[in-house]
């Protein structure tokens, strides 16, 4: 079992919290793109090593010393992803990779001075927040766009799933990137499909997507009855 391994098992795990905990399986299996056999292994020895909760068909989330190294991962990846991104003009599609590569052999000293050279950022270009020095998180806030009623308006944030370039290029396609305005045209009763306005244009966009994108709903509006 790589270290580089271990942290990319942190990562999901770490990332999924954010909407599921525990984490199951079948998402980490998902996430990571290996089979549920390897998964059920990988997070037995995790635990083994003190890193993650887990109980087979109860999924796993991560005890206090495996989120310490999952805050740290994830600081030295959304810095050089914003690095990559503003200084090196690699779109938001692409810079999670590149990050990955570079996040394993970064020492905290140039984690410190790239986030100092990058002015202390708040956000990733996904809209996700960057951990501090003290480790400090606050989380993604908000809520999932399929939340949404119909007649809602929100402000995009921030996407969950940030490692799925296809799934950006999907989003850009629909001008959905962080900071967009939303509103909630119509939402199918049955799957849950919403009609979505954003930038004077009606899109459609599933309940499955959707639930992997979070917005912030604006103050003083209520769903249509």
């Amino acid at each position: 079992m790589s270290q580089r391994t271990i942290e990319e098992y942190l990562e999901s795990i770490g990332s999924l919290e954010e909407r599921e905990t525990p984490v199951s399986t079948t998402s980490i299996a998902q996430s990571i793109g290996v089979s549920l056999a390897s998964v059920s292994e990988m997070v037995r020895r995790l635990s083994e090593k003190g890193l993650v909760e887990y109980a087979p068909y109860g999924g796993a989330k991560l005890t206090d010393e495996g989120r310490k190294r999952f805050l740290r991962l994830t600081r030295r990846h959304r810095l050089w992803e914003v690095f990559l991104n503003k200084y090196l003009s690699i779109g938001w599609e692409e810079v999670y990779h590149h990050a990955c590569s570079l996040e394993h052999g970064t020492t905290d000293l140039v984690v410190e001075k790239l986030d100092e050279f990058l002015n202390n950022p708040e956000v990733c270009p996904h809209g996700n927040p960057i951990p501090r020095s003290n480790l400090k998180h606050k989380g993604n806030s908000g809520i999932t766009l399929a939340k949404l009623e119909a007649g809602q308006s929100a402000i995009m944030l921030s996407v969950i799933n940030e490692h799925n370039a296809e799934f950006l290029r999907y989003l850009s396609g629909l001008n959905l990137t962080p900071g967009a305005a939303v509103k909630i045209l119509e939402k199918a009763p049955y799957d849950g499909t919403l009609t979505i306005e954003v930038n004077n244009t009606s899109k459609a966009v599933g309940r499955e997507a959707a639930s992997l994108v979070m917005v912030k709903p604006l103050s003083n509006n209520q769903p249509d009855p």
